[in-house]
């Protein structure tokens, strides 16, 4: 499957509910994963959203604390903690890429800990308590079924943006996305 890339305009669309677990949405959450995980010692990144592969359907692949990618459908955040992950110390805080939006990252100031809620490919809804960094990548999918990027949490806030520069390293950025 090809991933878009930003200014792809479904990347800012709303996903669409998921009614009914077909085999079409099945097969669609068997291909993200593949695109995402090609190979399971090489991941191409944490998470993957239907948007960044043109679908609109509130269907994401994420990695869970369990370690394993999981295809989450209709998923909700249905609590989160005051406490943010700028309060956590500096070394335990971490920037947020995208592969919508290659090259580019920045601190995205989420919540430390989310309840979320999710169904699985088999129709069975699921709740769990992430802590970083999962609960992170949890959101970032989430923002993206919203039509969220997370360049858009940057434009609100003081956070640099980082770029990659030719020798891998990381070098502040005017947004361009602005």
């Amino acid at each position: 499957m090809k991933i878009i890339q930003h200014p792809h305009p479904n990347l800012r669309k709303k996903a669409k509910y998921i009614e009914a677990i077909t085999p079409e949405i099945t097969t669609l959450g068997q291909e993200m994963l593949q695109t995402l995980v090609p190979n399971p010692k090489n991941p191409i990144g944490v998470g993957l959203a239907a948007n960044q592969v043109n679908k609109l359907l509130r269907l994401f692949i994420v990695l869970l604390p369990n370690k394993k990618y999981t295809p989450c459908l209709n998923p909700l955040i249905i609590k989160t903690s005051k406490k943010m992950l700028s309060d956590l110390p500096e070394k335990q805080q971490f920037l947020e890429g995208c592969l919508s939006i290659t090259g580019y990252y920045g601190f995205v100031d989420r919540p430390q800990k989310i309840k979320v809620q999710y169904q699985t490919l088999a129709g069975l809804t699921k709740t769990a308590i992430l802590k970083p960094p999962y609960s992170s990548y949890f959101a970032h999918e989430l923002d993206h079924l919203n039509g969220v990027l997370f360049i858009d949490h940057l434009k609100k806030s003081n956070h640099h943006l980082y770029k990659v520069n030719k020798n891998g390293q990381l070098k502040p950025v005017k947004n361009p996305f602005s």
